[in-house]
């Protein structure tokens, strides 16, 4: 039996829209210019501090980078809070998991969230239906941000599977990049942030999805 380790924001949740608005607002108050090609170019995937850095240079402290942070996804939260509509996982996801719980398969999620947007998604979206926080993977204190290959390595460990037995699902870049660091050779990509093409050249990328229906099947063929 493998382990699945998947990816949150952009694969089991499609939150990119809402984190497109959330950055938007977010420089628009601190009058830094802000397009969608950055957005998608820079921000999908790397944690906020690396984001927040690379805008607006090394003049704000730590300190100063953690509350920008919180103050984002603040504004992402209220976001999503907003219109209900925003709180589905992706078409297929909930069925998925369910047959996996029912399975025994073992799965967990690693992500570049912050502690505090892991527990929204607890509360407000109900993924504790599937993970409880043994099995939630997320940014914080030691542990570097993707594409460091850093939290898949700790999401094996805590699992107790090898990378040779590991299946991870991503929808970035850095994510990929991150899954490969930790030694991981079969990935599925889903496409719903940067197109199928995105992943053409990545050899490590053994299926290329757009939703979760029948994704057991795919994973049965790898």
């Amino acid at each position: 039996m493998r382990s699945i380790i998947f990816d949150f924001n952009g694969t089991l949740y499609q939150d990119c829209p809402m984190h497109l608005a959330a950055w938007g607002r977010f420089y628009k108050k601190y009058g830094v210019p802000f397009t969608d090609d950055l957005f998608y170019k820079y921000m999908c995937g790397p944690p906020n501090d690396a984001i927040i850095r690379r805008m607006l240079g090394d003049g704000p402290s730590d300190a100063e980078v953690e509350r920008m942070s919180e103050e984002k996804e603040g504004f992402y939260r209220q976001i999503v809070l907003e219109d209900p509509t925003l709180r589905d996982l992706t078409p297929g996801a909930a069925e998925m998991l369910d047959q996996l719980k029912a399975r025994g398969v073992p799965f967990a999620i690693a992500t570049g969230s912050i502690k505090s947007n892991v527990d929204f998604y607890m509360e407000t979206l109900r993924i504790d239906r599937w993970f409880d926080y043994d099995h939630l993977f997320y940014a914080h204190e030691g542990i570097p941000g993707k594409p460091d290959p850093a939290v898949y390595r700790l999401a094996m460990e805590k699992l107790g599977f090898r990378p040779v037995d590991t299946i991870v699902v991503e929808d970035g870049l850095a994510g990929v990049r991150s899954a490969v660091g930790a030694g991981i050779r079969t990935i599925v990509a889903i496409d719903t942030t940067l197109g199928p093409d995105a992943f053409n050249d990545i050899p490590e990328v053994k299926a290329v999805v757009h939703d979760f229906y029948g994704f057991e099947d795919i994973i049965e063929r790898l």
